[in-house]
């Protein structure tokens, strides 16, 4: 198996525009409520640190993040590397509000 340790942009760029449009179109919801604020946020210096167990655990602001990200939609300017911070937390609460998608079971009818 071929070892994959550097990620290709437009890559990750396809697939999660391809999720995007898929929530959007497929499962009609061009908006998802943020049914929770706050989450657990582990500190950058010991997130891939898998020797050293994180003894603190800060709290993040879902929130916050779509004001920052916002922020960035408005001011192109603002849209900078350090924005994805804020937007991987939006990302992984979607990813968990968003029921799964299961295709549609064929009937025999169907398959006339």
């Amino acid at each position: 198996m071929e070892k994959n340790d550097r990620m290709r942009i437009q890559v990750l760029r396809e697939v999660v525009n391809d999720i995007l449009d898929f929530i959007e179109e497929g499962l009609e919801r061009p908006e998802v409520d943020l049914k929770n604020n706050f989450y657990w946020s582990i500190a950058d210096d010991v997130l891939y640190s898998m020797e050293t167990k994180p003894e603190q655990l800060d709290c993040g602001s879902l929130v916050d993040d779509w004001e920052f990200v916002l922020s960035a939609y408005n001011n192109p300017g603002r849209s900078l590397p350090v924005t994805l911070l804020h937007v991987a937390p939006l990302l992984r609460a979607l990813a968990t509000t968003v029921p799964s998608f299961t295709p549609p079971k064929t009937t025999k009818a169907d398959q006339k």
